[in-house]
């Protein structure tokens, strides 16, 4: 083999890839222990078909050389070429896709390297297969979703043109049909993941305290934990499985928000009162604010203005539901310190229960909707917009009625009329 600057001879020997020094001719000049695999031959096998005039044409077997010189291209241009991704067929048998390299060493000499990237290009392709499909099946979707969401909003149109003929209650026992539905098909998946979310933490636990074993094993070979310590960081072990862990917490969390609003939707649904029975409404509103004690804290002070009330027939554990969703509302409203009035009055054959809070009111473009499904001002996530919807369904269930009224930057005022034998 010919004798070349020592630079040279340290560029090509030093290079990972297959390299090999050709000349504009495309002649063989040297070549790098890499470039002898790819070529599939013995050094002196490769040395001799060389200098019989093999070409690196003859080696690569790129699908380009036929029209495109890469090395002559390099040559002409006086910089590196570089092509991506290149259909070869080896010497030495098989296809494959390289990355080709020509990198000009002076007017007559350059230096060609040969990456095979045949299995990235393979994923490149199943990935982009995959993802074509993806977006063909998300096109779908988004133009099912788009008829779906006509057909709901112009069932919704109808069903309001419809509230002008119907009474409330006929509209909530609709509407509970549906969500009753929703909600059972809703629990089903819900339950399973949180019913299996445990085991999977336990066995995810277990499967990283394995590796953590072995990772700590005495007597194993050199050779054997050097390629336990590459595959693990390969694999970001130590970030795996710090995160895996938080991974099953937050599973754990959605599934239990996810129940949360399930009941939630269980209630609103929920067309037919439960057991009437006489019920002190006074005490009632103490344990529902016993409960709410730790959002009260020291920052917002209850004002009890009470006046004896007669025992009121009612299901007392959706009368009470109502004052806790009223309350919660309240306090969140209060931004820092702040003040409740609860007054109870009795008025003929009805009682009258207010809450005033002293927070920020409601805006005048949100006042008709309150009482709305799934309306909400609240950040995502942070509501369901059920609350009051839930209310309002209740009280309406035992014949009364809640009223707001609002003063912006004055507060909120939330009534709630009972008949006294519903």
């Amino acid at each position: 083999m010919a004798e070349f600057p020592q630079q040279v001879e340290r560029l090509i020997d030093g290079m990972m890839d297959p390299a090999v020094l050709v000349d504009r001719h495309r002649s063989i000049l040297r070549f790098n222990p890499a470039y002898q695999v790819f070529a599939g031959r013995r050094l002196r096998a490769l040395q001799l078909a060389a200098a019989g005039g093999l070409t690196c044409c003859d080696v690569a077997g790129l699908d380009v050389c036929d029209h495109r010189c890469v090395a002559l291209e390099a040559l002409e241009l006086g910089v590196a070429v570089r092509l991506d991704e290149i259909a070869a067929r080896p010497i030495h048998g098989g296809d494959r896709t390289l990355i080709v390299t020509a990198i000009p060493v002076d007017d007559e000499l350059v230096v060609e390297t040969y990456r095979d990237v045949t299995a990235d290009a393979r994923i490149q392709r199943r990935y982009r297969t995959l993802l074509a499909t993806e977006m063909r099946a998300k096109e779908t979707l988004e133009q099912e979703v788009a008829q779906r969401t006509a057909e709901l909003s112009k069932a919704n149109d109808e069903l309001r043109r419809a509230q002008t003929m119907l009474v409330h209650q006929e509209k909530m026992s609709a509407l509970g049909l549906l969500v009753t539905g929703i909600a059972h098909e809703l629990n089903n998946p819900i339950s399973f993941v949180y019913g299996n979310i445990d085991f999977m933490a336990e066995y995810i636990d277990s499967l990283l305290g394995f590796v953590r074993a072995v990772r700590s094993l005495p007597d194993l070979p050199d050779a054997t934990r050097g390629e336990i310590e590459r595959l693990t960081e390969a694999i970001e072990f130590d970030y795996l499985s710090a995160d895996a862990l938080k991974l099953v917490g937050s599973i754990r969390s959605g599934a239990e928000r996810s129940a949360a609003i399930v009941k939630d939707l269980k209630l609103f649904s929920r067309t037919q009162p439960g057991v009437l029975e006489p019920s002190d409404l006074q005490a009632g509103l103490e344990a529902t604010l016993t409960l709410l004690q730790p959002l009260l804290r020291d920052r917002v002070r209850i004002l009890r203005d009470y006046e004896p009330l007669p025992p009121v027939r009612c299901d007392v554990g959706n009368i009470n539901q109502v004052f806790m969703n009223i309350l919660s509302n309240a306090i969140a409203a209060i931004e820092g310190d702040g003040e409740i009035l609860i007054r109870t009055r009795q008025n003929g054959d009805q009682v009258r229960i207010l809450f005033r809070d002293t927070g920020p009111g409601i805006p005048f473009e949100h006042l008709t909707r309150v009482f709305e499904p799934f309306f909400t001002t609240k950040p995502t996530g942070e509501g369901t917009g059920l609350g009051l919807a839930i209310c309002d369904t209740i009280v309406r269930q035992h014949q009364g009625q809640l009223l707001v009224e609002t003063t912006p930057k004055s507060g909120t005022t939330f009534i709630l009329e009972l008949p006294i034998n519903s």
